[in-house]
């Protein structure tokens, strides 16, 4: 049987429907461009100063950190005290290998979500930390971060703010269960 012109037309219209919509699915792209994303990581290049306000996840304010840092170039690095997390853990053995080991850099990498100008929202993955130990040392100590925090920067401003989120704490290869998850929120310029 032969289908009329028609019939075969409008199959081929839906046909091209259909491959336009699952083309602009397509989730593996960020919607920027290479040359977009060059330039806001240049906008964002910099070592910021300023403050940490560290807080439960879903709960009270803990405590605020002066004297902040955070650089960013291709990726962020974060210096994170631990001194927050040891005075909250009441096995006084790991708060003191916390306490001795004192801060940490962590390393995230920019995933840009919306680019408005001169302001940049982000989304950071942070790879986890791990201070190796054993052997006369310390336990070894990991950090895991989560990966659903982010934030913003106006880069006319030359300013950011970010939170990172420790939701695990390891201690010789077991979870820590008493470990709540905080979350560091920077804010801070440069000049």
């Amino acid at each position: 049987m032969r289908e009329t012109k028609q019939k075969v037309f409008t199959r081929i219209l839906a046909t091209l429907f259909c491959a336009f919509c699952l083309a602009g699915c397509n989730d593996d792209e960020s919607g920027f461009s290479a040359s977009q994303v060059r330039q806001a990581l240049f906008d964002l290049k910099g070592t910021y100063h300023g403050n940490v306000q560290v807080a439960y996840y879903h709960g009270s304010n803990i405590t605020e950190l002066t004297d902040a840092v955070a650089v960013s170039k291709d990726s962020l690095t974060f210096t994170m005290s631990l001194l927050p997390m040891a005075n909250l853990i009441a096995e006084e053995s790991v708060a003191d290998v916390l306490r001795q080991i004192g801060e940490i850099n962590v390393t995230a990498e920019y995933d840009f979500q919306q680019m408005d100008g001169h302001t940049l929202n982000f989304v950071l993955h942070p790879e986890e930390v791990t201070i190796l130990g054993g052997y006369g040392a310390p336990p070894s100590v990991r950090v895991v971060f989560a990966q659903t925090f982010g934030g913003d920067a106006e880069t006319d401003k030359n300013f950011i703010m970010f939170n990172i989120s420790p939701q695990e704490l390891w201690i010789n290869g077991t979870k820590h269960e008493d470990f709540k998850q905080l979350v560091y929120h920077f804010r801070g310029t440069y000049e």
